[in-house]
């Protein structure tokens, strides 16, 4: 059964309304463009970034792969932040640095699952987190073995 690329692209662009995203069409899909600001960096200075959700569709497979571009906005000034250290958390972030980037996905997945689209998922996803977990259970067991062995 062949899937409506347009009635998807119409689901999108509503669901878009009121967020930072720009809904533009492509020969073989959309482009869901947002002004985001990119995750703080070491002195917790942050820039202005286009971000830009590329969605390609397969209507006869009923299927949907979204690849994401970072790309800074040239010219645009930092805008200051905290700047971290070891000793007030380095690696931490205060506000969620991705929250643009995951509204973006969240649009165009309840959108797509409404009308029965697929996402395909690249293939490198699924062995990284499986790599993750691993290597998360071996600290687990190292960190278990530091404390049995004190």
């Amino acid at each position: 059964m062949a899937h409506d690329p347009a009635a998807l692209l119409a689901r999108v662009r509503r669901a878009a309304k009121g967020t930072p995203y720009a809904v533009h069409a492509t020969a073989d899909g959309f482009e869901l463009v947002a002004e985001v600001l990119s995750p703080p960096g070491a002195r917790g200075r942050r820039r202005p970034e286009t971000l830009t959700h590329r969605v390609v569709l397969d209507a006869a497979g009923g299927t949907y792969r979204v690849t994401d571009a970072r790309v800074a906005v040239p010219g645009a000034p930092e805008e200051p932040g905290d700047r971290r250290s070891l000793l007030t958390g380095f690696g931490r972030r205060p506000e969620a640095a991705d929250a643009a980037g995951a509204e973006g996905h969240r649009i165009v997945d309840d959108a797509a699952a409404g009308l029965g689209w697929t996402r395909l998922r690249s293939p490198l996803e699924r062995p990284g987190v499986v790599l993750a977990a691993l290597l998360g259970f071996c600290v687990l067991l190292l960190v278990v073995a530091l404390l049995v062995l004190l």
